[in-house]
């Protein structure tokens, strides 16, 4: 006789169980990740650099992008990208004749067992999926469906938007609390054919950090960046400019008073000396002859 009592967990089923890094300290495998920012930051350009570099790594990515148009797709190297990776399935609105929801409801069909085990699912972006992204009900009827290809096997890579002033989650607070794992996207700088970006961790379910990545424009390769650079706030990426300048026309080194005097704060202001700290051996080096000396600082 049939008893629900028979699909209770056992110790067997979460003895394998474990957390698995597709990128470490990033992209935990069957969870759902999103990342957030204001427009023009490059999000499709690091989702495509993701897409490339996971490529070889698992079975299959599925990105589904109704928000590009496929001109855009082109320019980017979509083309080459999927020519390259087979097991790169990319979905374009203009190609699949089907409604969003309509779309999402053939890939849920299949949301069951372990079918998506070792798929990557992108995306972009959740505005193109929900139609209302203030509306709660609509916002957690979508998080459902991406629960279900979470517990399916599957990963979620979700892009999704900020408020006009870029600070926080547009739309639902679903959105938010349903993801596993959320971060702040923000464009650092573009350097020629290089976009860098900050992550910063917003939630967080699993060991994720904030992270530091870049893209070369022209080949989607990815890297780490060091996210000590990356996620420096307004503050610390005036002051540090300010000291390098100053560091720059004193080759000779400072002392710490003159130097945070010239870069405009007082000896005993504690927040310039700790962000005086959290830079040395990154940007300037530091010498004591013994303890109680004058310290002076250096440029690198």
């Amino acid at each position: 006789m049939f008893s629900f009592e028979n699909m209770a967990l056992t110790p067997n089923d979460l003895n394998d169980e474990e957390t698995v890094f597709y990128i470490k300290d990033f992209l935990v495998a069957e969870a759902i990740t999103m990342i957030y920012g204001p427009p023009s930051q490059g999000k499709t350009w690091f989702m495509l650099a993701v897409s490339k570099l996971l490529a070889t790594k698992i079975k299959k990515i599925y990105y589904i992008d109704f928000d590009n148009p496929k001109r855009q797709l082109k320019e980017r190297g979509v083309n080459w990208l999927i020519e390259e990776h087979k097991n790169i399935k990319y979905f374009n609105k203009g190609k699949v004749g089907l409604t969003p929801e309509g779309f999402l409801s053939e890939i849920i069909k299949n949301a069951f067992g372990q079918n998506y085990k070792d798929c990557i699912f992108v995306i972009d972006s959740t505005r193109d999926f929900v139609d209302n992204i203030h509306n709660d009900t609509k916002a957690k009827s979508f998080m459902q469906n991406m629960k279900d290809i979470r517990d399916s096997g599957g990963t979620v890579l979700l892009i999704h938007h900020a408020t006009k002033n870029g600070k926080v989650i547009d739309g639902s607070s679903e959105f938010a609390k349903s993801a596993d794992n959320v971060y702040e996207f923000k464009q650092k700088v573009r350097l020629g054919n290089e976009l860098q970006w900050s992550l910063r961790v917003e939630n967080d379910r699993d060991a994720i950090s904030d992270c530091g990545f870049a893209v070369d424009t022209i080949t989607l390769d990815l890297k780490d960046i060091d996210p000590v650079f990356s996620n420096m706030s307004e503050y610390e990426e005036s002051f540090v400019n300010k000291a390098k300048e100053i560091l720059n026309k004193n080759p000779d080194g400072l002392g710490q008073t003159e130097l945070l005097n010239q870069i405009g704060y007082e000896k005993t202001d504690k927040t310039a000396r700790d962000t005086l700290d959290k830079f040395t051996d990154k940007f300037w080096s530091k010498y004591q002859e013994k303890k109680g000396k004058p310290i002076t600082y250096t440029l690198i």
